[in-house]
């Protein structure tokens, strides 16, 4: 053994240290434990703690200024939303006309300016019918309230609710009442007329740019990614968003063309007046879902009652109505889309409420697609997938 001890003295030394750093190590736990009192709180185990608590709380206040954000400029990002919504959708036809030789600026040019003259000729057609029909809405909805008083159950109803009203006293016409008439959902976001026709110019122009510039704007973002990796990726991704928004929104676009015709067909062969203005207003508030189709029928039954005598008209209008979007619902954009319809039930609820608190009635319109848009990206982020799954229709999937 001594042999061996005298072969290798540094080994001997190793040990020697060791043991006296065990020592060392033991007299400052004896000396701790002899200065702190038992049951102290160590502060070190706070640290963590106010971590945990500071995280959120700052999630929190970035998340309040960033709504705050978003309606103090909604004047300014609205018509930059729409305008990228735009582009997504015209996308996919200025790159099939440059298949045929045709410059990419003079492709956007023909379908912006296109665009712009056929909603203007649409408007010019559409203003003579709503025009009269928003002069004559006071006697149409007094005649619509008689043919209701008419109806058996809705008049013991009304009876019923009018002997309420003279025992609580509430019936009395005596008093004077001041109406205050709200202010439009325009307005409401701080809009006025320049404000309109300064964001109508925006859209137009800035989607004729981003149109002109093809895939520029799209690799300039990428280049923002450090890496040649890393911006190949990115560019794959934007590529794929691009492309997947595109479809989407086509898809969507011809979906409720298609359903406005059919629904201006349908009013049209029960001699419903002003069919074309009802079958414009069901494609346009297709873009909306559920309330879309809800203040559609409400107002073909206001339509009807008014028009026609009885109720057999107002029951084929809103039935047929009904069917029209069941078999758009369940069977037409399940065929189209497919797996392409990427938002659940919930998410387009909370879209609509959300952004319609936001921004509107224009945060209305452009909540679904806005969300899908948000919903892609997520998918396509490492970081924010789950994001993309929440808003999805389809179920988490297993990691990988």
């Amino acid at each position: 053994m001594r042999a061996l001890q005298a072969r290798n003295p540094a080994r001997r030394q190793k040990l020697c240290s060791l043991g006296a750093e065990q020592h060392v190590t033991d007299l400052a736990v004896q000396v701790q434990a002899l200065i702190e009192p038992q049951g102290a709180s160590r502060p070190s185990r706070l640290v963590p703690f106010t971590s945990r608590l500071l995280i959120p709380l700052l999630a929190a206040i970035l998340a309040v200024l960033g709504i705050a954000g978003l309606q103090f400029a909604s004047s300014l990002l609205v018509p930059i939303v729409v305008a990228v919504l735009l582009t997504l959708l015209l996308g996919p036809l200025v790159r099939w006309m440059c298949r045929y030789g045709v410059v990419e600026p003079v492709a956007a040019g023909i379908l912006v300016f296109g665009t712009v003259i056929l909603i203007v000729s649409a408007l010019v057609v559409l203003s003579g019918p709503a025009t009269e029909w928003l002069r004559r809405a006071p006697a149409t909805m007094h005649q619509v309230e008689n043919k209701l008083r008419a109806i058996e159950p809705l008049s013991a109803i009304q009876a019923t609710a009018m002997s309420l009203g003279h025992l609580t006293g509430s019936a009395d016409s005596s008093a004077a009442t001041i109406q205050v008439v709200p202010p439009g959902p325009l307005s409401g976001m701080g809009w006025t007329t320049a404000h309109v026709v300064g964001g109508l110019l925006t859209v137009v122009f800035l989607t004729f740019f981003l149109l002109s510039s093809g895939s520029m704007f799209r690799r300039k973002v990428a280049y923002l990614v450090p890496g040649g990796i890393q911006r190949t990726h990115m560019k794959r991704a934007l590529y794929e968003i691009e492309q997947q928004m595109s479809h989407y929104l086509l898809l969507n676009t011809l979906i409720s063309i298609g359903f406005g015709l059919a629904t201006w067909g349908l009013l049209a062969l029960l001699d419903v007046p002003n069919a074309l203005l009802w079958g414009t207003l069901a494609g346009v508030s297709n873009y909306i879902p559920y309330l879309g189709a809800a203040a559609t029928v409400v107002m073909i039954g206001i339509v009807t009652l008014a028009t026609f005598d009885g109720t057999q008209t107002t029951i084929l209008a809103c039935g047929g109505f009904l069917l029209l979007d069941l078999i758009k619902g369940h069977l037409v954009c399940p065929l189209v889309l497919g797996r392409r319809l990427p938002l659940n039930t919930v998410a387009i609820l909370l879209s609509l409420m959300f952004w319609g608190w936001v921004w509107g009635i224009m945060g209305v319109i452009i909540a679904v697609p806005l969300t899908v848009m948000i919903q892609i990206i997520c998918s396509h982020t490492e970081r924010f997938r789950g994001v993309g799954i929440v808003l999805g229709n389809w179920g988490a999937q297993r990691p990988r």
